[in-house]
């Protein structure tokens, strides 16, 4: 006669669960205390995570499984899966999870931070001086910490994509008389739940922070120059774009001994060179390659895309470019996907060829993989737009610019209906590891009655945050 389950030993019962779905294993833990114990264990939401989530390519934060407890790892496990089948329904579902009144002023920029073991969201507000804000992503509330300079303009951020790093943001600060680039800190004061920014270094530059990955920070006019430096050492290099007017800086990259400088209108591919000390000669390296967008409304960069499994020439980043055409009475816009992908030398078969130091190298190839089509409906108020590693994106459409017409606003036409037109939310999934084509899965409406200023996208916690030009926070999940 077979044993029943619950003489089973445990070890036995591990495994029976690593078997099992993840719906499987919340309704077979159910049946008893000590089933309830086991699926508790580390070891059964380890291959639930590998098996259900990391194989089927679905986001996952980037945490070591090791270093998450057990009952961490079984919730982020879950809020994973659960999220993978969002995004693959037909019917993806998108939730208002919380709006702040906001008392601090027009806010500017909106960013996800995760430090000091923390999920964090930053806001940049604009009245007469700027101010920056931190805020617990969980409550919300109201602000944890505030930091001002004092009688300044913040003129761009860049928070730090190494989370170990003490140093979390990089800021701009615009004096009357002069402007700096602050590198600050989070601190805990006299208890853990107390929080502040603490100034590590001072940058003296004109340039604006693009981005920040450990110790070394990219800076950039608003033209063609881009500086890459070690904030700690001051060493550095200068890559020189070609001069357009107006290409403001956007991101900065790194990948495959190649420096990525993205634009408003131009993306250029550098070989990454060495940093050079205080006080010798800069010199500047020009390009290997340069690509022009034209006017566009916005663009987002993507690091690393996951690719799935066997796929050949995986690409380095993808690009999600916003563009305008040259109808000016045109009514849509488009918003292009392309790959940035190496090339590899090859002979006239097609296969890898081996080089030497003295062959030149191709630089990287930008090459256009789809395009949705959307309506211009007006003036674009929020024109930030973010694309994840896994191809999911998010944007802010405008609202109308016609829908009232003719229709007067003078007092004695007031009881004459008239329609009104907001801006609207919108997430879609390009051809990648949730999709198979590009797509609009999702939309809401702005209802609230003020404006989206600017917006960030988690797409590993599938969250949204958008700040408003009255000061309010609106947060959205997947």
């Amino acid at each position: 006669m077979s044993p029943k389950l619950n003489e089973l030993d445990d070890y036995a019962l591990i495994w029976i669960f690593s078997a099992l779905s993840i719906p499987d294993i919340q309704a077979l833990r159910r049946v008893c205390r000590r089933l309830w114990y086991i699926s508790m264990q580390h070891a059964v939401w380890l291959n639930a995570c590998r098996t259900h989530v990391l194989q089927e390519y679905i986001p996952f934060p980037s945490r070591p499984l090791c270093s998450l407890s057990s009952r961490e790892l079984e919730r982020l496990t879950i809020r994973a899966y659960d999220l993978g089948l969002n995004w693959r329904a037909s019917n993806t579902r998108l939730r208002l999870l919380r709006t702040v009144a906001g008392n601090t002023g027009a806010i500017e920029e909106i960013k996800f931070l995760r430090a000091a073991g923390k999920s964090w969201i930053i806001t940049i507000s604009k009245g007469i001086w700027s101010d920056l804000y931190l805020w617990d992503c969980d409550t919300m509330q109201q602000p944890v910490c505030h930091w001002s300079p004092g009688r300044a303009i913040f003129n761009g951020m860049a928070i730090n994509s190494d989370q170990s790093s003490a140093a979390v943001i990089a800021i701009s600060v615009k004096h009357s008389s002069h402007s700096v680039i602050e590198i600050l800190s989070l601190v805990s004061e006299t208890s853990p739940s107390r929080i502040s920014f603490c100034p590590m270094t001072t940058l003296q530059t004109r340039y604006k922070p693009v981005s920040l990955r450990g110790d070394i920070i990219a800076l950039s006019d608003h033209d063609s120059e881009t500086s890459i430096m070690n904030w700690k050492t001051g060493n550095q290099y200068l890559l020189r774009s070609p001069d357009t007017w107006q290409d403001k800086p956007l991101h900065v990259a790194f990948a495959a001994g190649n420096v990525f400088v993205v634009r408003s209108r131009s993306v250029c591919v550098f070989a990454e060179p060495p940093l050079v000390p205080p006080g010798d000669e800069t010199p500047v390296n020009l390009p290997l390659s340069s690509t022009s967008f034209g006017w566009v409304d916005g663009v987002s960069l993507s690091e690393g895309p996951v690719v799935r499994c066997g796929e050949k020439d995986p690409p380095l980043l993808s690009l999600l470019v916003r563009t305008k055409g040259d109808d000016p009475w045109s009514l849509k816009d488009q918003l292009q996907l392309f790959t940035l992908n190496s090339s590899p030398p090859t002979d006239s078969t097609g296969l890898l060829r081996e080089t030497s130091s003295t062959v030149s190298i191709p630089p990287p190839r930008l090459a256009l993989v789809t395009s949705l089509v959307c309506p211009n409906r007006g003036p674009l108020h929020c024109s930030d737009i973010v694309l994840g590693r896994h191809g999911s994106a998010v944007w802010v459409l405008p609202a109308d610019r016609s829908i009232a017409g003719l229709i007067s606003e003078h007092v004695h036409l007031q009881t004459f209906p008239v329609p009104t037109s907001n801006q609207t939310l919108v997430i879609a999934a390009f051809p990648g590891p949730l999709s198979s084509e590009a797509q609009i899965k999702a939309s809401v409406e702005n209802e609230e009655g003020s404006s989206w200023s600017c917006l960030d996208y988690d797409e590993e916690r599938g969250l949204i945050a958008l700040g408003s030009s009255t000061g309010d926070i609106t947060i959205f999940s997947l």
